[in-house]
Formats: structure tokens, C-alpha cells, sequence
């Protein structure tokens, strides 16, 4: 470990004897002969030392000045300018916009051209502090439907605001999780009514969804009677829509729609003053738009607008919605639910708990209720790669007939 250093010692003492000994007017082929070197290599040293007064002459760092996969700084200054321009949400293109990586490589190509890839203006921002670590949580495998084209599963949730006054406004949310569309709609409660009145709306403007995806809020499940189907599942099973309901208290289950929640809350509201519950509407079709046509969500590859072309929409037409009939009967469908199984072995599904079995605790099972048959599946998956177990099958009674689907919607899931 002590032979390098002495070596860089020896070759340092070597040129400060030729600048010395140059000094005292000895000449440079006498030098060059004494030190057994070349004249060129004396004449190096001796201007080297005029340019450096207080040189050691020890041996400079051999490493490259660059590196062939080095970021210009030109290219560091502008995402770090960006990120800088788009906090302040001064212009008007910028005015819901966000100010992560992909907003970032957006704005980029617009004024620059060709961008670098979403990891480096990420890795850019880590280095420069701009970024805040999301923690990462261990658990067992829930399934998830599967979202292969628009519209074959639409989740909804309500977010709460207060605007001045003191007035309460009820906001829902459905999105589309395929292209990440988003119907909304704004009311004063977040009633069953309301909240079937908000789903008509989705569905006139993203389309009919083979599979509704809810939480458990009461306004979607009906409250806390047993055995009770609510009035927007009856509307989805009306319209030959299967239900699903999200594990209990796990909201990022339900992560699209509360990813459009927490930017809906900073993008929209927190931007935006309010005193009268009619001026939402207005300003939310504006933030709406931009969302449709100019937003790229995260584990998305384009905006829900161009994400939807090529497919086929079937959108709710306003006669079939005005001929609902009053009250909404119980018809033949499904109803599923994910659950994670307590300590003691059950599950609760629809205010009713149900007996897995102590194996299972803590893992998540799939309940499917058939409403034709009265019959209530329990399934298992132990992971994405593995085989549906079927656990077990209940009688689940109804106090009401079940009623067939009309057939001008069961045409449309066929």
C-alpha cells in the first residue's frame, strides 16, 4: 500500500530538482544528462512552474474529465427550469398541470425537442432535491379485475370539500381504469340518490362499464341492515352491470380514482376559491378538459383521450335513463366483494360475516353473490401466477324476486 505514494514522492522531487537546477543557470541538456531525461521533458516542468507558483509537482488525477453517457448541463438546467416553471403555475397551459417527470419530459418536447428518458429527469430531480420518497408496504396478494379495454371496470369514490359559508359539497369521481377517463359530478349530499344520479351521468359520458367498482361507503353499500342490496348496486345490476366492492378500509385498492382524488384536491381546489356551490361546475369542465386531452396519469402511456381511440363507446342514451322504473327491482347479476379475512376466520359481505377459517387469516379472498341463483362463491388465489380455489358455496337468501336483465342490455356485455 506504501509503494505508490513513495514512487509519486520520488517523481515530484525528480521535477522540482530540474526547476531548481534550471534556476541556478545550469543548462537544459546538462540537466536533461544528470536526471537521465529528455530535453522536453525539463522544458514541461519549467513552464508548468510558471503557470502554477505554488505547485507541488505531484502527479494530477488520471480520471476522465467526462464520460461518454454523461448528461449535458444544458439538458440538467432545463428540467431543473421546468420543474421551477411549473410549481409556479403562472401561464395558462400550465394552470392544473403537475410537476412530476412526466409533466416535465412533456413541457420539454414541446419547447426543446427530443427529451431524456422519464427515469433520468427522475434520477435529475432526486440529485437536485425535488422529489419525495413514497415508503413501500409488504402484504399478501389481493386480486384485481382485470382492465383490458375502456370501459370493463369504472371505479367511484366521493371526495368532501367545504367552500365559504361553511356549505358542504359531495363530489364523485368514476374513472375509467383502462384509459383513465373521468366522469364528475358535483351535489350537496352523498345520498344513494345522489349517488345514482351520478352514475347515470358517468355513464353518458364514458360509457356502460362491464364491472363498477365501489368502497364501501353506505351511499354505495346500504348501509349497515343485512342482506340489503342497495340502490346503486340495483341500478348497476339493472343495466347488466356486475358490482364489485374493495376491501375494507384499504383505500389504495381503489388507487386510480384516489390518484385522480389527491390531483382533483391540488391541481382543482386548492387552486380555486369558492363561495357558491354553483360555481364548481363550471371551472371542473374546464379542469376536465385539460385532464382529458393534455394529462398523462401515472402507469399511463398517453391521455385518456387518445387512449379511447380505436374502441368502441357504448354510451347510456338519455331515454334509457328517464325510463327507470321506480322502485328499482333486484335483477339477475353478480355481486362481487375482496375481503380480507380477520384473525378469527371471517369476513363481513354486505353487513353479514361469513366463516373462512383461521388458515386464511390475513389473506384476501374473492366473494361472488349470484343474484339468479341465490348462491354465494367464496374464492381463493395465493398469487397472480396461481390457479382460483373455490372455497366455498352458500345459499344467500333474498327477500325480493330477482328479475331477468332486459335483453337491449344484456346485448351490450355479451
Amino acid at each position: 500500500m506504501g509503494t505508490i505514494p513513495r514512487l509519486e514522492q520520488l517523481a515530484a522531487e525528480r521535477r522540482r530538482k530540474a526547476v531548481r537546477l534550471f534556476r541556478r543557470g545550469t543548462p537544459v541538456r546538462v540537466i536533461a544528462a544528470q536526471l537521465k531525461c529528455s530535453v522536453s521533458w525539463v522544458y514541461k516542468w519549467i513552464n508548468y512552474q510558471r503557470q502554477h507558483l505554488w505547485t507541488r509537482f505531484r502527479t494530477g488525477s488520471r480520471a476522465p474529465h467526462h464520460h461518454s453517457n454523461q448528461m449535458p448541463a444544458n439538458v440538467i438546467v432545463r428540467v431543473l427550469y421546468l420543474r421551477k416553471y411549473l410549481v409556479r403555475h403562472s401561464a395558462r397551459e400550465t394552470r392544473f398541470a403537475g410537476v412530476g417527470p412526466r409533466t416535465i419530459q412533456r413541457e420539454y418536447r414541446k419547447r426543446y425537442g427530443p427529451t431524456p428518458s422519464f427515469s433520468t429527469i427522475q434520477r435529475i430531480l432526486s440529485r437536485n432535491h425535488c422529489t419525495t420518497p413514497t415508503p413501500q408496504n409488504r402484504q399478501h396478494y389481493r386480486p384485481h379485475p382485470e382492465a383490458g379495454k375502456p370501459n370493463t371496470v369504472q371505479t367511484t369514490d366521493i371526495i368532501t370539500r367545504w367552500i365559504t359559508g361553511g356549505a358542504v359539497i359531495q363530489t364523485f369521481h368514476t374513472v375509467d381504469i383502462y384509459s383513465n377517463d373521468v366522469a364528475s359530478s358535483s351535489h350537496a349530499h352523498k345520498s344513494d340518490a345522489d349517488a345514482c344520479q351520478h352514475l347515470l351521468h358517468a355513464w353518458k359520458s364514458l360509457g356502460i362499464p362491464e364491472i363498477a367498482q365501489f368502497d364501501n361507503e353506505s351511499a354505495f353499500s346500504g348501509g349497515r341492515y343485512a342482506y340489503r342490496i342497495s340502490q346503486v348496486v340495483r341500478l348497476c345490476l339493472y343495466f347488466g352491470i356486475q358490482v364489485l366492492f374493495t376491501p375494507i378500509e384499504e383505500a389504495d385498492y381503489n388507487w386510480p380514482v384516489e390518484t385522480f382524488n389527491g390531483l382533483w384536491a391540488k391541481q382543482f381546489w386548492q387552486r380555486h376559491h369558492f363561495s357558491r356551490r354553483c360555481d364548481v361546475p363550471r371551472v371542473q369542465r374546464t379542469f376536465l378538459h385539460w385532464y382529458r386531452t393534455d394529462y398523462v396519469a401515472p402507469h399511463q402511456s398517453d391521455t385518456p383521450a387518445r387512449l379511447q381511440r380505436g374502441w368502441p363507446i357504448h354510451r347510456l342514451p338519455t331515454c334509457w335513463a328517464k325510463q327507470l322504473p321506480d322502485p328499482l327491482p333486484i335483477c339477475a347479476g353478480q355481486i362481487h366483494a375482496v375481503r380480507r379475512v380477520d384473525q378469527a376466520g371471517y369476513v363481513h359481505f354486505l353487513n353479514q360475516p361469513t366463516r373462512i377459517g383461521k388458515r386464511y387469516a390475513e389473506r384476501y379472498v374473492w366473494l361472488t353473490l349470484d343474484t339468479a341463483d341465490r348462491q354465494l362463491t367464496i374464492w381463493y388465489q395465493r398469487s397472480v401466477q396461481a390457479d382460483w380455489r373455490q372455497l366455498k358455496v352458500l345459499d344467500y337468501p333474498l327477500s325480493e324476486p330477482v328479475l331477468p336483465v332486459l335483453n337491449k342490455f344484456a346485448c351490450l356485455h355479451a
